[in-house]
């Protein structure tokens, strides 16, 4: 089955959608309808863009370009990661970027050559896609880590230096606050995975049996692809947790 293809036309008659929302937006006074002009335009650019450089990406399909994109693609999600941390003394890009990094590439590379085994190395049709999903992801396990690991030592910190004092290391007092973090981290994620194809189809699945593939196919994939997700988010997270505890003099001045 081939899939349907949107003309430019139906394409603005889809911004319709907008419309009865923006309208309540407005009459309750949200002060809401320009931002969500700025984030549906911003939305359209970004998306077009996107799309348009995707076709030549694939069309040359070179391991470095598609490498380097990967890079602009963690570089990206870990600027918006720093952004949308709420603390006062915002996490090292640097740090953030190491942790995002590693998480990512580990559970790419198992994916991609262990599961997959693609016919050439880091093929842009499977590569760039999965990456996109995999950050996503990530992006809102680290903002709520991050956040939960900071924010409870700022509002516990007597308990952290009670375990201290009673002979605890760095390691063991820090622990408790590791524990809490990763699980609010993850959380997110194991509820997906625990209701995904009864509450709502994902939207790689939906994407494949749209363009035609089987849906038993789709769900494989699915299925590898959630897995890769709690991967990456779990690792990219606590990395980034073991990489800062020197900055904890920061944090808790």
């Amino acid at each position: 089955m081939d899939i349907i293809q949107l003309s430019w036309p139906r394409l603005l008659i889809g911004y319709a959608a907008l419309l009865l929302p923006a309208a309540i937006l407005l009459h309750f006074r949200t002060g809401l309808l320009k931002k969500l002009g700025t984030a549906a335009l911003r939305m359209t650019g970004q998306l077009l863009l996107v799309g348009y450089y995707l076709e030549y990406l694939f069309k040359y399909d070179n391991p470095w370009l598609n490498l380097a994109w990967i890079v602009v693609m963690v570089v990206a999600s870990d600027l918006a990661t720093v952004d949308r941390s709420e603390l006062r003394r915002k996490p090292l890009f640097v740090s953030v970027f190491a942790a995002t990094f590693l998480g990512l590439i580990l559970v790419d590379f198992f994916f991609l050559e262990v599961v997959i085994r693609l016919p050439h190395l880091l093929a842009a049709r499977y590569t760039i896609p999965i990456t996109g999903m995999i950050l996503g992801n990530c992006l809102r396990s680290n903002v709520i880590g991050i956040n939960t690991f900071y924010y409870g030592l700022k509002e516990r910190r007597d308990e952290y230096h009670y375990y201290l004092a009673c002979g605890a290391s760095r390691k063991e007092a820090l622990f408790p606050f590791f524990r809490e973090a990763l699980r609010k981290s993850v959380n997110p994620t194991l509820a997906t995975m625990a209701t995904i194809g009864l509450v709502s189809l994902p939207g790689m699945m939906t994407g494949q049996i749209l363009s035609g593939v089987s849906p038993l196919v789709a769900a494989q994939y699915q299925i590898v692809v959630m897995c890769m997700i709690f991967g990456s988010a779990g690792m990219s997270t606590a990395c980034y947790l073991v990489l800062n505890r020197r900055r904890l003099r920061q944090v808790l001045s």
